[in-house]
């Protein structure tokens, strides 16, 4: 069936990663996962609630990598960031790629080449329950016929026959046959959220006012930093203080100039919001900034400002960006946001 074995390997221009956390990944470290890969990407798709796939076609000649060097720097920065052991499959297909993140050596990445030849030596010894969309109950209907691994219809005398449950499998189901959909199985990453939060914990309880604006500081930069990555503004931002005894207090308040993304319209409201607590001896365990009522800020009026301070601090920003962008978020700060809480 010579029809069916090349569309088995298609000419794809697709170069996809598929990465693969813990089981038991936290959430919110999955998010944090989702945030990483999208500074290399922006076509990232979630697949909830343990792994993730990103066509990084647009990322080779930017950061001057091939794929696999690609994949060791997203699961270098994982382990540093977050101590989060992700594995990686890297092929030219969805499907290839999905698999081959089930099977990572020592290393946690495997490469599946876009030669034909490279494809199948991948492919055809896995057993046919591996293969990417099949369900336990063909896999067994297709074992009971002898079918063991993905590569034996390719020998098998009868597999052209119609009868044949391999042959059915191949003509009901082209999108796992060809191992991507017909428009290319390209990942495709969900509407911008109306909503983004992020949260600072304590290693100990604390009773420290800087130590908390601290805190209130990094979570106005790692937020500004995301709105303006992903093009929005915020016209609400929400504050929830968990305090030693795990009770919470939550203060919300719409942003005077008008929606932003701007880090310092977030740390000022921020500050406002934890002073509008009134806190005195409380100890504090965790501090959580949400942006809300997101929009998309092309459609967003940028009020004038006459200030030369503001005006300055907006064009530092324009440039911590940029430098963020070329060599990792996070890179340039606040010297007083770094070290206070995790």
């Amino acid at each position: 069936m010579p029809g069916q074995h090349d569309a088995m390997f298609p000419g794809s221009a697709l170069r996809i990663l598929h990465l693969r956390c813990p089981a038991d990944v936290d959430p919110q470290v999955y998010r944090l996962l989702l945030g990483l890969v999208a500074e290399v990407t922006p076509v990232v798709q979630a697949l909830p609630p343990s792994a993730l796939v990103a066509d990084v076609s647009g990322s080779l000649r930017y950061f001057g990598r091939d794929l696999s060097g690609l994949a060791r720097m997203i699961r270098t920065r994982a382990l540093a960031r977050y101590g989060l052991d992700v594995k990686i499959g890297v092929a030219s297909t969805w499907a290839l790629a999905a698999m081959a993140s089930t099977g990572t050596g020592p290393g946690g990445i495997r490469t599946v080449g876009a030669a034909r030849a490279e494809m199948e030596a991948f492919l055809y010894p896995r057993p046919v329950g591996e293969l990417y969309g099949i369900g336990p109950a063909q896999a067994r209907t297709l074992t009971t016929f002898g079918v063991h691994s993905v590569g034996i219809p390719r020998r098998a005398p009868g597999v052209d026959r119609p009868a044949h449950p391999w042959r059915a499998y191949m003509t009901t189901d082209p999108r796992t046959r060809q191992g991507h959909r017909p428009e290319g199985r390209r990942p495709h990453p969900p509407p911008l959220p109306y909503s983004t939060s992020a949260q600072r914990r304590f290693p100990i309880d604390t009773l420290d006012p800087a130590a908390v604006r601290a805190a209130l500081l990094s979570l106005a930069v790692e937020l500004g930093d995301r709105l303006r990555n992903r093009q929005q503004a915020a016209r609400t931002v929400t504050l929830t203080v968990t305090l030693a005894g795990r009770s919470q207090i939550t203060r919300s308040h719409r942003l005077d100039g008008g929606p932003s993304a701007h880090t310092d319209d977030l740390r000022q409201t921020l500050y406002d919001l934890y002073a509008d607590c009134g806190f005195q001896r409380a100890r504090i365990r965790a501090v959580t900034a949400r942006c809300e009522q997101l929009q998309d800020a092309a459609r967003t009026p940028e009020q004038l400002s006459l200030e030369p301070q503001r005006d300055d601090q907006l064009r530092a920003e324009t440039a911590i960006d940029a430098l963020n962008r070329r060599f990792g978020a996070g890179t340039v700060g606040p010297a007083a946001a770094y070290g206070r809480a995790v």
